[in-house]
């Protein structure tokens, strides 16, 4: 399972690069924002599946994105919990919330998303 999830997990990060390299249409066309804040959402979710993979793996039972992601940081796939629970905040926000979360705090939460991602581990 996690082999799989892992794959998908790090497609999902490769399509969030390309997406973030078309960051400077973003004012010109919302188009541009919209994929890249879909991308985000779906590296998201593919992270915490990873995660909860992992988790289950482990000997863990989980039983929410939340909870996958604080596992996560027990069984030492992320260092940055703190850090990864506001990226779950944000999407859910983004998600949920049709207003919206300013334009450029969400682009600067999804950059940041993606540095952190880069540094997931795989479970020894």
């Amino acid at each position: 399972m996690s082999e799989n999830s892992r794959d998908k997990l790090d497609q999902a990060l490769t399509a969030l690069e390309h997406a973030l390299s078309f960051e400077d249409k973003v004012k010109a066309d919302a188009f541009y924002f919209g994929g890249i804040a879909k991308a985000f959402e779906t590296a998201i979710e593919y992270a915490w599946k990873y995660f909860r993979g992992e988790s289950i793996n482990a000997g863990f039972e989980v039983a929410s994105p939340r909870e996958a992601i604080k596992l996560a940081a027990t069984i030492g796939i992320i260092d940055e919990l703190d850090l990864w629970l506001g990226f779950l905040k944000t999407r859910n926000i983004a998600v949920h919330d049709y207003i919206g979360l300013p334009q450029d705090e969400y682009l600067e939460q999804i950059k940041l998303f993606a540095t952190c991602a880069k540094k997931i581990k795989t479970p020894v």
